[in-house]
């Protein structure tokens, strides 16, 4: 092949691959809800466009026991919410776009206080 048959494909493929949507996925630290709390997931887009998500709770054995999947638009968040006797732990946060584009945390929730404990996710 010729040079120039090689670097058009090329180019046309780096194109494609750059216009791409990027994905992220952002992971909380671990806490422990008891009782009545429950463990919230939550995640607010900052950017200026609206994007795709995926928020997953999952138990102390690493299975998902609660999935929301939406769009959020700019400013927009929502939640994954468990409640203790499923044994949640963690969050998992898949974002089409940049890590930098959302705000992402988990936190312990106990009814009508609020939350008791929360630590961001990265």
């Amino acid at each position: 092949m010729t040079p120039k048959r090689i670097l058009v494909p090329t180019l046309l493929l780096g194109l494609a691959l750059a216009g791409a949507a990027q994905a992220a996925t952002l992971i909380s630290p671990p806490l422990v809800p008891e009782g009545d709390n429950v463990l919230d997931c939550y995640l607010v887009n900052v950017s200026n466009q609206a994007r795709e998500v995926t928020i997953q709770v999952f138990n102390r054995e690493g299975e998902v026991v609660t999935t929301v999947e939406t769009t959020l638009d700019p400013g927009q968040e929502d939640v994954a919410r468990a409640t203790a006797d499923l044994l949640p732990r963690y969050c998992k946060f898949i974002v089409k776009g940049q890590r930098a584009d959302f705000r992402a945390s988990i936190l312990v929730r106990q009814a009508g206080v609020g939350a008791i404990s929360a630590l961001p996710a990265q």
